[in-house]
């Protein structure tokens, strides 16, 4: 019999997120020569003290190994340990003191990591250049794409056809670009503009000021069962990021059969692999042209959701979370 090997894992990052879809797909996956443990703490995920809280975790623990899915290092190990960095974005788009947290504590604690995972090569060369990594100490693993969103057939209704936004508000999202862009567009009138999440006043501004009221509709919380039908239902995904580790919305387009209008920056091209029509994030025309051809241009929009799905099936769970299980045993 095969004896176990016991992994101590944390578990804090479960939840409806990015990384917790990541998280339970590995989960999930986990092979029956595993015992996993998970560690006790409280601490915030962004809590200075994490690492810390962690550390102390660690040394009460008699695993073999700590996997974390994210960017949350020990302060100190008596055990090898693997990670995720998803993306630098602490780097460029969060406060100084994020900055330098990351090239002061968190670029330190990952250079004794038994090996880093990553999520694209873009992130990987960011490891490399921006905070040291040593190129052979970090893999990139892909993320997945459920296989919910390539079965569906269910397709939500705004009883107008739709351009999609999927994601936050943070400032790499680049929405207001995207918002201007299609406020500019020459399309029909019937066309709006669905976003998931609620209003705020910074955005509520700015669609006043373009006069487009009537074209915008704010979804809510969408819960992840629901997602698919949302992206079916949509013309089209706009996802114009100005930098992203992996880009996940775009692959779930993709295996809607929706077409994607994304980013010549950062990830985005890498991921989606000449199945999407790109534009320059800081180039408000070249998206309002984007949105027009999405529209205008039969022909290409048909190839994109052939392009699409065959690359959206390129990128299974259940190879995401073999790899990174093979890593964390090895």
């Amino acid at each position: 019999m095969e004896q176990k090997r016991k992994v101590l894992i944390d578990g804090r990052w479960a939840g409806d997120t990015g990384i917790g879809r990541l998280y339970r797909e590995v989960m999930q996956a986990a092979p029956p020569q595993v015992d996993r443990h998970y560690v006790q703490t409280n601490a915030g995920l962004g809590s200075m003290f994490s690492p810390i809280a962690l550390a102390k975790d660690i040394a009460r623990s008699d695993g073999e190994i700590f996997y974390s899915p994210s960017f949350m290092p020990p302060l100190y190990s008596k055990m090898p340990y693997v990670f995720t960095v998803h993306d630098l974005m602490h780097l460029f788009y969060y406060s100084p003191m994020h900055r330098i947290y990351y090239q002061q504590v968190i670029a330190r604690l990952a250079k004794r990591a038994k090996q880093i995972i990553t999520v694209s090569h873009f992130s990987k060369a960011q490891l490399v250049t921006l905070l040291g990594i040593p190129e052979n100490q970090v893999t990139v693993i892909y993320n997945g794409v459920d296989d919910h969103f390539l079965s569906n057939q269910d397709a939500m209704s705004l009883d107008r056809p739709y351009f999609l936004y999927i994601g936050n508000r943070r400032a790499n999202k680049n929405l207001p670009a995207m918002v201007k862009a299609f406020a500019r567009a020459q399309i029909p009138d019937d066309f709006v503009l669905a976003l998931s999440g609620k209003t705020d006043p910074q955005l509520d501004g700015l669609i006043r000021e373009l006069g487009i009221e009537k074209r915008v509709q704010f979804l809510g919380y969408i819960p992840e069962e629901d997602l698919p039908k949302v992206y079916k239902g949509a013309h089209a995904t706009l996802f114009v990021s100005k930098m992203e580790g992996f880009g996940l919305p775009v692959l779930e387009s993709m295996a809607s059969g929706t077409p994607v209008l994304t980013s010549t920056e950062s990830s985005l091209p890498e991921i989606s692999g000449g199945a999407a029509l790109c534009a320059d994030p800081s180039d408000i025309l070249d998206i309002q042209r984007s949105i027009e051809r999405l529209v205008g241009d039969q022909g290409m929009y048909e190839g994109l959701v052939e392009r699409g799905l065959q690359r959206a099936r390129q990128f299974p769970w259940s190879r995401t979370a073999a790899q990174t299980w093979e890593l964390i045993l090895s």
